[in-house]
């Protein structure tokens, strides 16, 4: 069926979020071993063309597998924010548009929560 976001069904925003730690996990990937980030990585272009490859890659999978991709995504990058220390909480890098903790409270979280909202819509339209 098709989504609120157009042009997305439902299971290409699950395959979304299915993929949608890739730029957290790079962003993380960089501060923890103390390299700096490749700005290319929060471009919209770049993120946009990775959306698309990545939704491509996953567009035989079944909702089952999908939703294992979503939570084992989400482990990694528990795995990875386990890792920080609280000399990282104000560390930005020169040319970012914010630091790093404002990007984990606010940017990174909106993100899932406003695809999940996506997804309870498909519920709400299966329920009636």
């Amino acid at each position: 069926m098709p989504s609120p976001l157009e042009g997305w069904t439902y299971k290409d925003v699950l395959a979304h979020l299915a993929t949608g730690d890739w730029v957290c996990q790079t962003i993380l990937h960089s501060v923890v071993t103390n390299k700096p980030l490749d700005l290319a990585v929060i471009n919209l272009d770049y993120i946009n063309a990775g959306n698309a490859r990545l939704l491509a890659e996953r567009k035989e999978r079944s909702v089952e597998e999908l939703v294992a991709e979503v939570e084992a995504e989400g482990e990694e990058t528990q795995e990875l924010l386990a890792q920080l220390n609280e000399g990282d909480e104000g560390r930005t890098q020169e040319g970012a548009p914010m630091s790093l903790s404002q990007y984990l409270r606010d940017a990174f979280p909106a993100h899932d929560r406003d695809h999940v909202a996506h997804l309870r819509t498909a519920l709400d339209n299966l329920m009636l």
